[in-house]
């Protein structure tokens, strides 16, 4: 007997009650997520549904999770001939689309990672690695990322990096 894939999601949902607070901490509901590898697991399944909204997403399923503060932070980067390489939280290396780059509240920089549907905040870690490629000029603060100069425009809601490319 064939099973028909849309009875089989008939009464089901996408909907959890899964959400990562602003300090990094996973919870279903009010039960705290403590096991390492799901935690490791869920910081690299975060993307972002078709209508804008975050999901944790891998090959056999997704579904809707609530993010508060970035759902990714660049932890680390390199330089090389090629650009810059980006190390995020949840394991993903990819490199920097500098056109990417923004300006949040308080200075913060900021980029959209995961194929840019998705924003990340620079750590401390990172910008103080980073030191050496910001620059200033008569025309204000620059980010040399190998011989382009690169103005990250100041932004209200850094979040929504990710969204205006859909």
């Amino acid at each position: 007997m064939e099973m028909d894939p849309a009875q089989f999601l008939q009464g089901r949902t996408r909907e959890t009650e899964i959400r990562r607070d602003a300090r990094g901490r996973w919870f279903n509901g009010t039960d705290r997520i403590t096991h390492p590898n799901l935690i490791r697991s869920f910081d690299g399944w975060i993307d972002r549904a078709e209508d804008g909204r975050f999901c944790l997403s891998n090959a056999i399923n997704w579904a809707y999770v609530d993010i508060e503060g970035p759902p990714y932070f660049v932890k680390d980067v390199e330089a090389s001939d090629e650009g810059v390489t980006l190390h995020l939280s949840g394991g993903h290396v990819e490199p920097l689309e500098p056109s990417s780059l923004r300006q949040g509240p308080e200075g913060a920089l900021w980029c959209a990672v995961r194929e840019g549907r998705c924003p990340a905040r620079f750590d401390n870690h990172a910008l103080s690695k980073m030191s050496d490629w910001v620059r200033e000029d008569d025309e204000g603060v620059f980010v040399l990322v190998g011989s382009e100069k690169v103005r990250p425009p100041e932004i209200a809601d850094p979040l929504s990096l990710g969204l205006e490319t859909r």
